[in-house]
């Protein structure tokens, strides 16, 4: 079985279908190979519990983890130094650009991806080209940063299509530091994409890993994602930015009551505070905590928030 077959293939994840036909139909020719890079997330030093004797000087701060949800990319070589990138985000854009040579403009959507292909070319990796189709499904409201997910499987999908065909591939943790040189981002979100481990948090060394637990001992706990959503008025700030006075008050209160449901711990899923944040809870209190939370949103006069079960899972992988 390939990635040629897999808009056909009964069993495959229906997003990951979608994918490769769009890529069949836009190139005309299937693609070579198709690659899943989660979605990935920070988890505040306070939701940490300490871990065995052993692991006892691990690093206390800057934990991370990939999220079950996935940024995929369908890709097929090239051999003439181009790269035409497509995107069921921005189907009314698409791009031509080299890879070699002077610099071509792209779009914004792309930009991050192009100057990521660019250094892996100019490192002699990926040289001839390739043809890619992305999906990010998650709108960015959720906040679950896409930037490094989406590099990350640009790299790994073009690395992975020119194996083989002359040079040494980079191995993640080389292309971890290519990535950091070309684009700047969060590095530690870039090695969760590339080194996590389904149930566990990866420190921010990218080699230290400590399993998620609960912090009374109890089995299984788990993670959601609350996300505010937009108001009849538009009133739910920028993506990515802090959220206004309304939406704050709305997570704040959100918070308190979910806390006082039996929630563990809350925190945000990226570097600053916006309309999202991530609530540890027991396995049993899963759904006290998703009633309490949206009734604290009803009660300040805003839409019930978006609520999403985030599960730890493995790096990014190649699914054909």
């Amino acid at each position: 079985m390939n990635a040629g077959d897999l808009a056909y293939r009964t069993t495959a994840d229906p997003l990951l279908r979608l994918l490769s036909h769009g890529f069949a139909t836009a190139y005309h020719r299937p693609p070579g190979a198709v690659w899943r890079a989660p979605y990935a997330f920070r988890v505040a030093a306070a939701a940490v519990p300490p871990g065995p004797p052993h692991t006892a000087t691990a690093p206390r701060t800057d934990w991370f983890a990939a999220a079950g949800h996935y940024v995929d990319v369908a890709v097929a070589p090239r051999a003439d130094g181009m790269l035409r990138c497509g995107s069921f985000n921005h189907p009314a854009e698409t791009a031509e650009l080299p890879l070699t040579g002077p610099a071509a403009r792209a779009p914004g959507w792309a930009a991050r991806p192009y100057a990521v292909l660019r250094a892996l070319a100019a490192a002699g990796c990926g040289r001839g080209g390739a043809d890619l189709q992305l999906n990010a499904p998650l709108p960015e409201a959720v906040g679950l940063p896409v930037a490094e997910p989406l590099e990350c499987a640009v790299a790994l999908a073009v690395a992975g299509a020119h194996a083989g065909r002359g040079g040494c591939p980079p191995d993640r943790a080389q292309l971890a530091r290519l990535l950091g040189a070309a684009a700047p981002g969060d590095d530690g979100l870039r090695r969760a994409v590339l080194f996590a481990r389904s149930g566990h948090l990866l420190a921010a060394d990218g080699r230290t890993h400590q399993p998620l637990r609960a912090p009374d001992g109890s089995p299984d706990p788990r993670l959601l994602l609350l996300t505010a959503r937009l108001t009849t008025d538009g009133d739910a700030g920028v993506d990515g930015g802090a959220a206004p006075a309304s939406v704050a008050t709305g997570l704040a209160t959100a918070v308190r009551e979910a806390l006082r449901a039996g929630a563990w711990s809350a925190w945000w899923p990226g570097a600053r505070p916006g309309r999202s944040v991530l609530l540890l809870v027991p396995h049993d209190r899963r759904a006290a905590g998703r009633t309490a939370a949206a009734d604290a949103f009803r009660r300040c006069g805003l839409p019930v928030p978006r609520i999403l079960r985030i599960a730890t899972v493995d790096a990014a992988r190649r699914e054909d």
